[in-house]
């Protein structure tokens, strides 16, 4: 499902007990991905978090981890833990424009919904991450004040 999943379109997916309803990624407001560049950046503060990824992706024949690796590493640097569960959230809460259970989509409901329809849809909305992220990268472009270092 997550691998032919369109985050440029609406799309319904079917969870245990439910369904939700995921907006295109043109669609999510700064106030919906502010939290998630907040919390990105956080995770880039815990080197050991992203040597450990950078191992495993290695070790991984460079595929991606999903989201469920990621905690699985995340689980042994403390802080980093915690830290990817909020960021996890954040992306249910901006990718979700509605679903199947009768509360609506909030930081705490989010922690409502039954475990094996949340860990499913932690993994659909997993590809928007990317979409959301502050890009990191210095630019290619020469005006650029980040142009990349000859050092």
């Amino acid at each position: 499902m997550t691998d032919t999943l369109d985050i440029t379109q609406p799309n319904r997916i079917p969870l245990p007990g439910g369904w939700a309803d995921l907006r295109p990624v043109c669609d999510i407001t700064e106030r919906m991905r502010r939290p998630i560049k907040r919390l990105s950046a956080r995770l880039t503060s815990y080197p050991a978090f992203l040597e450990a990824i950078q191992e495993a992706q290695a070790k991984g024949e460079g595929a991606n981890l999903t989201a469920e690796d990621q905690l699985k590493v995340a689980a042994t640097m403390g802080d980093a833990f915690d830290v990817l569960e909020e960021l996890q959230d954040q992306l249910v809460i901006a990718a979700v424009r509605g679903w199947s259970w009768d509360f609506p989509v909030t930081a705490d409901a989010v922690l409502d919904l039954p475990t094996p329809a949340l860990d499913e849809l932690r993994a659909a909305v997993a590809p928007y991450q990317n979409a959301l992220n502050p890009n990191f990268e210095p630019s290619p472009d020469p005006a650029s004040p980040t142009e990349p270092s000859s050092a």
